[in-house]
């Protein structure tokens, strides 16, 4: 019996059709005869492609016409590319001590007549190393003019397809389950990394996939960290700790902030809630079309600022969230820095979160949550507890 597996791709074939002709289209317009995709965010929303072998060198390349587009990749992503995405022209670039892809790249550049072509080049990803980057631009010099793509596939992918949104929504509703879960298993005694075993458990039970970052579960001094750190702490009687994580459900990330105290909470800490969670509703209240980033790190600013906690306030207060791979679920740009012009649209999933560390205290508080712009008032994807989390 012959094995004729079906491809199963993530989203309808008419959607990642549509996808692909817009981005020609924007091609078009802007000058380009071709597009060199080494995101795999890009490949995964243009043709459904679903691989992690874009830690080596991977590229698609898309023409501004209507041929075919062309996928370089390695052996192990043969089968997968075939069976996860509309690309039918796959080639293969074979691994030996001289090998350089980029000369296999410019083979097939010169076979679809791109020699002194115009081509945007995907730049702001994992995806393209520099060390990649660096043969990409010594192969190809003199052949063709590369330029920066500026990030035109992440910009179309801002705003999210109804489709799109069921896979959020999804991870949304898991996350929150999980969330729970975690308040619920909080107790002195126990390390930090077996609340992290709960988070992953109660998502990866459900059917998400593996989170594209570590999660951040930083107890005690380390709660004033804005990363995660190895080697787990054990909580104490009077402890805190800070959680941050994503849960990503086919791909799309939905994410959630929130502060555990153990103890009796000290005053100033208190106010370090209060102060986060106001600001935390006042920048959601105005998360509406034509608000522009900018405008929302400012409520941000003001709010930590009148309440006394300015020199321990962040430069950015959040991103965008949506389909992302390793080692990343922040879908940036764009952030949420002050003076970012970027406004807000219909159908923009954005992670907003009000981080205090401060570093005199050894205090720590956050608070975060995803929502989702809409024509009017934003819907709040992720929820938090009513109030400040206190174990005794």
């Amino acid at each position: 019996m012959t094995f004729t597996p079906a491809v199963s791709l993530p989203f309808t074939r008419e959607e990642h059709l549509d996808r692909q002709a817009r981005l020609r289209h924007r091609l078009v317009e802007t000058g380009f005869d071709a597009m060199l995709v080494f995101a795999q965010e890009s490949h995964f929303w243009l043709t459904g492609y679903d691989t992690g072998g874009y830690v080596f060198f991977q590229c698609a390349v898309v023409t501004a016409d209507d041929r075919p587009i062309v996928l370089l990749t390695r052996r192990p992503d043969l089968l997968q590319a075939r069976q996860t995405s509309t690309i039918e022209d796959i080639r293969i670039w074979w691994d030996a001590e001289d090998a350089n892809p980029a000369r296999d790249l410019k083979a097939i550049l010169e076979e679809l007549g791109l020699n002194g072509k115009r081509v945007a080049v995907e730049l702001n990803t994992h995806g393209l190393t520099g060390w990649n980057l660096w043969r990409l631009q010594k192969t190809l010099d003199g052949f063709c003019t590369l330029d920066d793509d500026d990030h035109m596939i992440r910009r179309m992918r801002l705003v999210k397809s109804p489709a799109e949104l069921v896979y959020v929504r999804k991870a949304a509703e898991i996350l929150d389950r999980s969330l729970d879960a975690v308040i619920a298993a909080s107790r002195p005694g126990i390390l930090d990394s077996e609340l992290k075993a709960v988070y992953l458990k109660t998502t990866l039970e459900a059917g998400c996939d593996m989170p594209p970052n570590a999660p951040l579960f930083n107890s005690g001094p380390r709660a004033v960290y804005g990363r995660g750190v190895s080697e787990p702490r054990r909580i104490e009687a009077q402890d805190q700790i800070l959680v941050e994580y994503p849960v990503a459900y086919r791909r799309y990330n939905v994410k959630t902030e929130w502060t555990i105290l153990f103890g009796t909470p000290d005053p100033r800490q208190v106010r370090m809630y209060d102060a986060a969670r106001s600001t935390l509703d006042r920048m959601t209240a105005i998360a509406r079309p034509g608000t522009t980033l900018g405008a929302i790190f400012d409520v941000h600013a003001q709010g930590l600022d009148d309440a006394g906690f300015k020199a321990h306030r962040y430069g950015a207060t959040g991103y965008s969230v949506g389909c992302t791979f390793a080692p990343t679920s922040m879908d940036v740009p764009p952030m949420i820095y002050s003076g970012n012009p970027t406004p807000c649209a219909p159908g923009m999933t954005l992670f907003y979160h009000v981080m205090i560390g401060d570093s005199d205290t050894g205090f720590a508080m956050g608070v975060g949550h995803t929502l989702l712009v809409t024509e009017g008032a934003p819907e709040v994807l992720t929820g938090l507890p009513d109030r400040l989390t206190v174990i005794g």
